[in-house]
């Protein structure tokens, strides 16, 4: 595992269409929130002003939700543990609990010992809007030597 730093194995984030996507439902709409302050500025009256707020609260909402969804979902492995930072919850799972990795539409799934499954959101096929079979590729290699399956990183 020459390529371990800090512990670190490994970090995967929703695909770069998704984190696209992401970037634009935050961006889009808080340049129609600029564009209003600007006409407030041009035009001062409550109408404008009631304007412009209703779009910087939309604008808000619309960062909020791609951050929420698409721009903080992320998978990390390190040598102790998995990461999973999904748009429902944060999951932590030791490797010592985990008994095989497999991949489904909803991303990479570990499987415990105890026979509960958690999903890392970041490798769905939803989440990047492209099949991620190269990626998770990735994450089965780190995983089986993580597992102690014998072959090296």
């Amino acid at each position: 595992m020459d390529d371990v730093r800090d512990g670190v194995l490994g970090v995967w984030r929703v695909g770069r269409s998704g984190r696209l996507v992401g970037y634009l439902l935050a961006v889009g709409p808080t340049g129609g929130a600029l564009s209003t302050w600007w006409d407030v500025l041009a035009h001062p009256d409550t109408q404008n002003v009631e304007a412009a707020g209703t779009a910087t609260a939309v604008a808000l909402c619309f960062a909020l939700f791609a951050w929420w969804v698409l721009l903080r979902v992320r998978l990390e492995l390190t040598t102790d543990m998995i990461v999973m930072v999904n748009p429902w919850g944060t999951q932590r799972l030791p490797w010592s609990r985990v008994g095989s990795v497999t991949f489904g539409n909803w991303g990479a799934r570990f499987h415990t010992k105890d026979g509960f499954t958690y999903t890392a959101y970041a490798l769905s096929d939803l989440a990047a809007g492209v099949r991620q079979d190269a990626r998770f590729a990735d994450v089965k290699r780190v995983s089986d030597a993580q597992l102690g399956d014998g072959k090296p990183l």
